[in-house]
């Protein structure tokens, strides 16, 4: 009393008051120690794995919860994706198991290896440490090589033109593919990141080649149809108009393929070939009635075949010519004014079988 008699009042209140406040720091500091004891063998707040939170668990629930909501993860696919190709294979086929134990005690041994002091601000200021423990898993890698090996058979490829599908007897055009060419390793080293995601997908990387060919390269071409005996003009896959024809006899067969158009006549005169059917003929007919090819002819790049008229009209629906495609003279005349020299011509021997690989681009067209 004699002593504090003796001070000041202010410096009096000083005194109680740093007391005071040391005391309450003591105390906070003891209570955040003892918090921060208590929840020893347990995850501290603000932890996860793979997404999966895990704040206030000991491992083995840790453990348990991640089997129950990573299910779905442990049985994803290992996908390749290429454009809108996806090459896949099971979890399972490549011995693919997640680690959980590991991931678990990993990711708790990160959220207790932050020094105490700083763990007990992150609590008195509830700004947990946030902390997400990657995926972990196994595989059998010879079985991941063999898939990827498999997957290269498709992914590399050489570039494909465009073309057109007269397989059914009716056009499709199909459009160009561009070549692709994948790095193996690359691929492999993609791969190996890629299992150890949620997701497990791969965006394959690859340089490309254009085909020279595009779709763009059709507008207006012929079909011929041997077993239907029909000649059909299209504007790529829009039918405008046909026509009902002669083919070649089985002797002299009009060949399937793909040609062209490779010249237009009005009035035509006509040459004898030499061949065997027409030994018995003139050297040469001038345009008119008795000429065999009609008042028009256009002339395609297989040999000795034409689309001409004739006046031997009981012939179209049949097998009679020597390989050329014969018309009736109207119809004839009329198509010849849709027709252009250069305009694709396919020939095929029935729907079904045209007779001719329809994805190979002839050397004229390249």
């Amino acid at each position: 009393m004699v002593w504090l008699g003796e001070k000041k009042t202010s410096r009096i209140m000083l005194v109680i008051g740093a007391s005071l406040l040391g005391a309450v720091l003591v105390g906070l500091l003891a209570f955040l120690l003892i918090q921060d004891l208590a929840t020893s063998g347990k995850f501290p707040p603000g932890v996860s794995v793979v997404g999966v939170e895990v704040s206030g668990l000991t491992r083995s629930e840790a453990v348990e919860k991640c089997r129950t909501e990573l299910a779905e993860v442990a049985g994803k696919p290992l996908t390749l994706k290429i454009d809108d190709e996806l090459y896949q294979i099971t979890p399972q086929e490549i011995g693919l198991n997640l680690e959980y134990e590991d991931m678990v005690d990993e990711a708790y041994d990160t959220a207790w290896s932050v020094n105490i002091f700083e763990r007990m601000a992150r609590r008195f200021l509830n700004r947990p440490s946030r902390i997400n423990m990657w995926l972990m898993a196994v595989n059998d890698e010879q079985a991941v090589r063999a898939f990827v090996t498999q997957a290269m058979g498709s992914i590399n490829r050489e570039p494909q033109d465009a073309y057109v599908d007269v397989t059914s007897g009716a056009p499709v055009i199909v459009p160009a593919r561009d070549g692709r060419t994948a790095d193996f390793e690359q691929l492999m080293a993609a791969t190996g990141e890629a299992i150890g995601t949620p997701d497990r997908l791969v965006n394959v990387e690859v340089a490309r080649t254009p085909a020279l060919l595009t779709d763009q390269a059709f507008g207006k071409f012929i079909i011929v149809n041997i077993a239907a005996h029909t000649l059909t003009l299209y504007q790529r896959e829009q039918q405008l108009a046909q026509f009902p024809v002669a083919c070649g006899k089985p002797s002299w067969p009009t060949p399937a393929g793909q040609w062209k158009v490779v010249s237009k006549q009005r009035n035509p005169s006509w040459t004898n070939p030499g061949s065997s059917w027409a030994a018995s003929m003139p050297p040469y007919i001038a345009p008119g009635p008795g000429n065999p090819l009609g008042t028009r002819a256009m002339a395609l790049n297989a040999t000795g075949v034409l689309i001409h008229g004739t006046s031997s009209s009981w012939s179209i629906g049949t097998n009679a010519s020597h390989g050329c495609i014969r018309m009736h003279m109207r119809d004839v005349e009329a198509l010849f004014e849709m027709v252009e020299v250069g305009m694709p011509v396919y020939i095929i021997k029935a729907p079904g079988n045209p007779g001719f690989d329809v994805t190979t681009t002839p050397v004229w067209q390249k």
